[in-house]
């Protein structure tokens, strides 16, 4: 199944944290790999149900770009809120205290990144699979995808203390 006894879900997220830490995921159909080992290339190789797998690599992913909740982050958070019209007004404490507007922003944030993510997959190759969290959600999948938000969210909270 794999080359050199080598996981290829673990090499897939490998390859896709190296690609976030670079800033290049965007175009990461571009950056040489080993296709035959990647799940994203081959999503037969993630099993019988791959969406799982997409998701954890983009967790990983953004978490990388992302380790810790920081003024970056509640920077564009509140860009984001602005944009829906709502005041600019979080903070890193606010987040940490868990003030419940401050947490549906923060939820609203890391699906979005993870939204993303899942999009930006979609185009690795001409065998990716397009996965929309919405859909997936009612396929099934509606507690993995809060329990990784909630994962995301208390990895960025822990760094940050």
């Amino acid at each position: 199944m794999s080359r050199e006894g080598s996981d290829p879900i673990q090499y897939t997220i490998s390859h896709f944290k190296e690609i976030a830490r670079q800033n290049r995921s965007a175009e990461n159909a571009t950056i040489p790999h080993d296709r035959d080992r990647c799940v994203i290339c081959h999503p037969d190789l993630a099993g019988p149900e791959p969406f799982p797998v997409y998701l954890e690599v983009m967790v990983e992913s953004v978490l990388v770009r992302r380790p810790k909740l920081d003024e970056d982050l509640v920077a564009q958070m509140n860009s984001d809120r602005e944009m829906l019209g709502l005041e600019g007004d979080l903070t890193v404490a606010r987040l940490l205290r868990g003030d419940p507007d401050a947490m549906v922003s923060w939820v609203d944030w890391t699906r979005d990144a993870l939204a993303t993510g899942l999009g930006l997959l979609s185009i690795h190759s001409p065998a990716s699979l397009d996965f929309d969290l919405d859909e997936q959600e009612e396929a099934g999948y509606a507690q993995l995808i809060e329990s990784k938000i909630r994962q995301m969210i208390e990895t960025q909270k822990k760094a940050a203390q």
